[in-house]
């Protein structure tokens, strides 16, 4: 009987750090558990992208660290004929992905939860053919997670991210003229946020949708109005809240393409890391690519597929 092999791919920099102690607790246990066990940490940007390109037929990949370090291990597993199985473990500053799942910050209990678990095809989505994990967008508040320095993070974890968007409260509030096409319709306007999501786990706010479903092939699409910062903000109070609110639309969608007329003060944010493209046009897509090993918790709840 062939013997099991996973792969550990985990950024040593990633929140406050990565302990090692923590990789060799993952390490002996997953040898116990009877596992041929690979590690990897990552080096430079895109290296976990590269490891998982090369690697050969691994029966589970760990990706341990943040989203941005997912982001990689996902775009490395979208290009791959084979696609491997991916399990995100939380060891980054937001953890969106991986706490949305139901993992912790135990290892023994992840593998617990991880080997009793369900393998499930997750809807990943591309941004102009660039694959993401759970969340693209552009406007008040997507460029917090990038701008938030590593050194920052590394010292004060969460809080790093309160402190920017305390910042970017304080700045001003501005919108964009956008022709946007969901799934055939057209919604031309101006737009202080457009956001592409799917999750309902967002930049740590748990439930920050009440009723997605990661293999239904649509996305979660919001488009937020707001001409104020205080309309902004009761906006998403009034959205958290479960509430109506005027200027947001919301709508689920496979097909999404966004013209910009007026070209945007920052970059887009795609899994909380800059999106470093400069045109106009983004067309953005539901996959179901990803086939992710999820706790039986999260698999009641999240997936429509037994």
């Amino acid at each position: 009987m062939r013997k099991k092999k996973c792969l550990i791919i985990y950024n040593p920099n990633s929140g406050k750090g990565n302990n090692k102690n923590n990789i060799q607790i993952y390490f002996e246990i997953l040898k116990d558990k009877g596992f041929d066990v690979d590690v990897i940490a990552t080096k430079y940007n895109h290296h976990a992208t590269k490891a998982v390109m090369e690697a050969k037929n691994y029966d589970i990949v760990f990706s341990i660290g943040g989203d941005g370090t997912l982001n990689e291990v996902v775009q490395g597993n979208f290009f791959r004929k084979r696609k491997l199985t991916i399990c995100p473990l939380p060891s980054g500053t937001c953890n969106d992905v991986a706490t949305m799942l139901g993992y912790g910050q135990d290892p023994k209990k992840n593998i617990e939860l991880a080997l009793d678990g369900d393998v499930k095809s997750m809807d990943i989505g591309t941004i102009n053919d660039t694959p993401f994990v759970y969340v693209v967008g552009m406007g008040k508040f997507m460029n917090v997670p990038y701008e938030t320095k590593s050194a920052d993070k590394k010292k004060n974890g969460y809080l790093a991210y309160l402190k920017e968007a305390f910042n970017e409260i304080v700045d001003r509030l501005q919108r964009y003229r956008a022709e946007v096409i969901v799934d055939g319709e057209k919604l031309d306007g101006q737009y202080s946020l457009i956001m592409i999501s799917n999750s309902d786990h967002i930049a740590g706010i748990d439930l920050f949708y009440k009723d997605v479903c990661l293999d239904d092939g649509l996305m979660e699409v919001l488009l937020c109005k707001a001409r104020t910062k205080k309309e902004f903000v009761k906006s998403f109070l009034k959205l958290f809240l479960g509430r109506k609110a005027n200027n947001l639309i919301s709508l689920k969608a496979h097909d999404i393409k966004i013209k910009l007329i007026d070209k945007p003060a920052k970059k887009w944010c795609i899994d909380g890391e800059k999106y470093d493209y400069d045109g106009d046009t983004y067309c953005i897509k539901s996959h179901g690519r990803m086939k992710v090993l999820a706790p039986k918790r999260a698999s009641n709840k999240l997936f429509k597929a037994n």
